[in-house]
């Protein structure tokens, strides 16, 4: 080969080598939810008083449980916090207004972990020598949150995964009593949760004995529960068993909640009043709906 060949086929080597690199996709790298400072739309916030008025808004815009669970489509309705006078609706008005409410808000913050969870599953395709410093730092940044050593991204998947909306719904019902707790009217804490060991925002009992989570707002505090599931040791069964039902394309509430014996004192009775909520109120089939974000609107009581 004469030498103009050679320089010849080094340029094509060159030109397909940079075509390889051009080609990797620049990767999303989002945060997970209980790290967003500003998780809510930007778009203006309308001031409620009561939760009639909240039920007005859901009937003038036609948001139906029915509708959803037919449709797969959830308006974008972020409540941001909770009314106080939750018990003075009629029953049927008081649990379909309090779904309604929650709903949105479980389903940002699981549709949040999926986004980074996809962008995991990308990163593990390649080989780490491929990851940009950028990347590299995401990563690393996740394995410390969560409590992983190593560099294996599918320990990290291990935990980084949904809880399936019709539990979180059915653990916000029945810890805040529907919406109605003192801890979930003040301080956003549905789900109760402990403040944990690294402290934080926190409401109290009589006495001062319990000190109970409390957040800035209802996202926050969904975020903060699931994360609390997805960090904490005691719930490696839950950890276990959902990526067994994710692999086998049946990950639900219903199934998950099984796991769940650890989570109250009340053991596996806390569990068959779950399941009994789930079946009666038919949750589950809320968890696959996708928000419609095309008119995202907020909501916050004035108290």
């Amino acid at each position: 080969m004469s030498l103009t060949s050679l320089f010849k086929s080094a340029l094509v080597s060159l030109a397909m080598v940079s075509t390889v690199v051009a080609a990797k996709p620049s990767l999303e790298l989002p945060l997970p939810p209980e790290q967003l400072n500003h998780p809510y739309p930007e778009v203006a916030v309308e001031s409620l008083n009561s939760a009639v008025e909240l039920i007005h808004v859901f009937e003038k815009q036609g948001y139906q449980l029915d509708a959803v669970r037919h449709n797969g489509v959830l308006p974008a309705n972020f409540v941001e916090n909770l009314p106080e006078d939750l018990n003075s609706l009629p029953v049927q008005e008081k649990t379909t207004g309090f779904i309604r409410l929650l709903l949105p808000t479980i389903t940002a913050v699981n549709e949040q972990i999926l986004r980074v969870r996809q962008s995991l599953v990308a990163l593990s395709k390649l080989p780490q020598s491929q990851w940009s410093a950028r990347e590299q730092k995401w990563v690393e940044s996740l394995m410390t949150s969560y409590g992983v050593t190593g560099q294996n991204i599918s320990d990290l998947l291990f935990h980084i995964d949904v809880i399936p909306a019709g539990m979180a719904l059915a653990q916000g019902i029945d810890e805040s009593g529907w919406g109605t707790s003192y801890f979930a009217v003040n301080g956003n804490g549905l789900y109760g949760e402990h403040l944990p060991a690294q402290g934080g925002k926190f409401l109290t009992t009589p006495g001062g004995h319990v000190k109970v989570a409390a957040f800035n707002n209802l996202y926050k505090g969904t975020a903060g529960y699931i994360y609390n599931l997805n960090t904490t040791d005691a719930y490696r069964n839950l950890w276990t068993l959902r990526r067994e039902l994710r692999e086998r394309g049946h990950l639900t509430g219903y199934d998950l909640v099984q796991a769940l014996s650890l989570y109250s004192t009340r053991g596996e009775a806390y569990v068959d009043n779950l399941r009994a909520l789930i079946r009666n109120h038919r949750l589950d089939s809320f968890d696959h709906v996708k928000l419609d974000n095309r008119d995202a609107k907020r909501y916050r009581f004035e108290k």
